[in-house]
């Protein structure tokens, strides 16, 4: 009997917010509404013999439903922290980059693309994943011509804004992809 009421109570707080608060307003019709539309609508007999259960049920959908709208706001106010965090965390090594990092990187913009071959057993393609500047964008590939590799939304916008943090000792850019003669 107790297993079951605890089993019951755990589907309860399981319930989305919606069903809170359909709940909740029954409930509180049940408690606050006049006589006259009790009777009418033939529930005032069920809301006085269960008024306790009615209120208990109120506070408790009202304080579940103010739960999770506060759990839903400090999951929204973490997630944009941590965009921020990692945005910050990309420009700051875009000012940082080193010329093989920087030959990588002039490929897109050379080309007008967002997506580049690269071999993933090089460090310093490994390096600009670690970094979310870009990212393995297919899963297929092989080790001659690499995989594709597009750069982040991030890492594209703030190079288009700041282009001479691409500038170095040489002109090149990279790819892997070997030229088809086919």
């Amino acid at each position: 009997m107790l297993a079951e009421a605890a089993k019951t109570f755990l589907e309860f707080l399981k319930l989305a917010p919606r069903y809170l608060i359909a709940l909740g307003v029954m409930a509180a019709i049940l408690l606050f509404s006049g006589e006259e539309f009790l009777k009418f609508i033939g529930v005032f007999q069920f809301a006085q013999d269960n008024r306790p259960m009615l209120g208990l049920t109120l506070v408790a959908t009202v304080s579940l439903f103010a739960v999770s709208v506060a759990a839903d706001l400090v999951a929204s106010v973490k997630r944009k922290w941590r965009g921020r965090k990692f945005y910050r965390r990309v420009t700051d090594r875009l000012n940082r980059l080193t010329e093989d990092e920087k030959q990588i990187l002039r490929y897109y913009f050379s080309e007008q693309t967002r997506a580049n071959s690269l071999r993933i057993d090089d460090g310093v393609v490994q390096e600009l994943v670690t970094e979310g500047i870009i990212y393995r964008s297919a899963s297929l590939g092989n080790m001659l011509d690499g995989f594709a590799h597009n750069i982040s939304d991030i890492a594209w916008d703030y190079l288009h804004v700041h282009p001479h943090l691409l500038n170095g000792t040489t002109n090149t850019y990279r790819t892997d992809k070997q030229p088809s003669y086919w």
